[in-house]
């Protein structure tokens, strides 16, 4: 299992908490707020798991998952937002969310049963 998280919003304060809790769960996390720098992360190695906001400015939420795909193909994706949810079925949590629904979430995803 590939317990490397990467994070990409372009709020701080979302960053930060989702960094920290995750972090502290024992995942190793990589947080960025754009795009760019969300394709150079990966340029470095490869993630199990893509935790995306659909509104970060300057990029598509659609295009930039699909070149994370095509670098990463592996990854799993969740998707945040205070938006609507996506109609692609990748799983969604709802901003403002609780950093619990995140570290289920991201468990369950994983496979990461002392996570649930």
């Amino acid at each position: 299992m590939n317990r490397k998280i990467l994070v990409v919003d372009d709020e701080p304060l979302v960053l930060s908490a989702i960094d920290r809790a995750l972090s502290k769960a024992g995942y190793e996390v990589k947080a960025v707020q754009d795009g760019n720098s969300c394709l150079e992360a990966l340029s470095l190695g490869s993630f199990g798991l893509i935790i995306m906001d659909l509104h970060i400015p300057g990029s598509s939420a659609t295009e930039l998952a699909e070149s994370v795909k095509a670098r990463c193909p592996e990854a799993k994706f969740i998707f945040i937002s205070g938006g609507h949810p996506p109609e692609n079925g990748v799983p969604y949590i709802q901003k403002p969310f609780r950093i619990n629904e995140i570290r289920k979430l991201v468990g369950s995803i994983l496979g990461d049963t002392a996570q649930n």
